[in-house]
């Protein structure tokens, strides 16, 4: 078994970026993930990520000065929000948050986007994952995007990664958790989101069940298409 691990671990070291290599929120698709959701948000922006982990999409864009972004990170893992701060360490643009993404610490629509990014492959609570929805819409100025993201359990690559996950990646701790789109779509409704989601694959080319849809909502958006 260890053989298997050690030859799966080349083979990811091959493909992952280079500096997220060790990095728990690293990896091929998390990587790619983060690229789309930069590309999704727009400058001069409050930016709010749930699930901040060790920073690395608020890395992406610190090196961004012609931005006035203010980002805000929040996360359970003291030790990640901790090397989150050491990646962004510009006080006046970044501020990181030890808290819980179902009980945010943060009034009513103060941030123009929220992400949840690579969190929900670990919670294999339906309803947790919707309350972090709930709770980033609420935090979500009117108007304003949430852009979230999910493994697709009917992707054959994210299946067999998932059922074998032990023989390849034997150090993973936490569970491992993949949805369909019609689970999620159920998830939406259940906190009243009907239309203005948009849904992109990942990799990008990948058009019929890829491994990771990210998602968009726009705030409001059912109330402008009625």
């Amino acid at each position: 078994m260890r053989i298997i691990a050690n030859i799966a671990k080349y083979l990811r070291s091959l493909i992952e970026k280079k500096d997220e290599v060790e990095e728990p929120s690293g990896g091929f698709l998390s990587y790619r993930i983060r690229q789309k959701a930069v590309s999704l948000i727009g400058n001069d922006v409050r930016l709010l990520d749930v699930g901040a982990g060790e920073g690395l999409l608020l890395k992406m864009f610190e090196s961004d000065t012609d931005t006035t972004q203010l980002f805000y990170g929040i996360d359970l893992e003291r030790e990640w929000l901790k090397q989150a701060a050491e990646r962004c360490p510009n006080k006046k643009r970044s501020l990181f948050i030890r808290g819980d993404a179902r009980y945010l610490p943060f009034k009513n629509g103060v941030f123009d986007v929220v992400t949840i990014l690579n969190v929900f492959m670990n919670i294999p609570e339906r309803e947790v994952v919707t309350s972090f929805i709930q709770e980033s819409l609420r935090v979500c100025k009117e108007q304003g995007t949430l852009i979230f993201d999910f493994r697709n359990i009917m992707n054959p690559w994210i299946f067999t990664l998932y059922k074998t996950v032990k023989l390849h990646d034997p150090d993973i701790k936490l569970p491992l958790r993949a949805f369909t789109r019609g689970e999620i779509k159920d998830v939406l409704r259940s906190v009243g989101i009907h239309r203005g989601v948009f849904y992109y694959p990942i990799p990008t080319w990948w058009k019929i069940n890829p491994p990771v849809y990210v998602v968009t909502i726009q705030k409001g958006g059912e109330r402008r298409q009625r």
